[in-house]
């Protein structure tokens, strides 16, 4: 049969056992955690960031649709205008400046819509940077355990046994000599 302070002891040095396993399973699921964060963050910005790329291909398109029907909408009427004015006898230098008021025209709402996409494309690059830092920011948000800190999960437990058994082996001593 055990004595008391050998069943303490055993109790004590299980007890620690425990808790050095429980500080090492703590400290992997927190850098799990870490891993699994950083992963996220990353597929976020990327998320983000591709459906700003994809939002500035949509205005490009929209911005070369409506240059078209610009295009459009200017010859059309230039070639109204020539119809009427040769229906009506109409030539010269009134037409060349009424055409060249259509093309003014058109070349005014074409750099309208460069201007608004080259806009679009500067608040998207900010936009991106935003999304950069949101995801360092969040990256950051959770530190792995440090080496120090593992390694003191894991000491502590042990010198709290060592002590244990540093105060048994002392009254195991003082028993056998008295």
């Amino acid at each position: 049969m055990c004595e008391p302070a050998t069943a303490a002891l055993i109790i004590t040095g299980i007890s620690s056992v425990a808790q050095m396993g429980a500080a090492v399973e703590k400290t992997n699921a927190k850098n799990q955690q870490v891993v699994d964060n950083t992963v996220a963050s990353k597929d976020a910005y990327f998320l983000k960031t591709k459906q700003a790329n994809l939002r500035i291909i949509q205005e490009q398109t929209q911005a070369s649709q409506k240059k078209q029907d610009a295009d459009l909408k200017s010859m059309r009427s230039q070639g109204t205008a020539m119809a009427a004015a040769g229906g009506a006898g109409v030539q010269g230098a009134n037409i060349d400046q009424m055409l060249n008021d259509f093309e003014k025209s058109e070349g005014f709402f074409t750099d309208r819509i460069d201007q608004k996409l080259r806009d679009v494309k500067t608040q998207n690059e900010y936009n991106k940077l935003g999304y950069q830092s949101e995801a360092i920011n969040r990256i950051n948000s959770v530190q792995p355990v440090g080496h120090m800190e593992a390694m003191m999960g894991v000491v502590e437990p042990m010198a709290s046994f060592g002590l244990s058994y540093s105060d048994y082996a002392s009254e195991r001593a003082a028993v056998e000599e008295g």
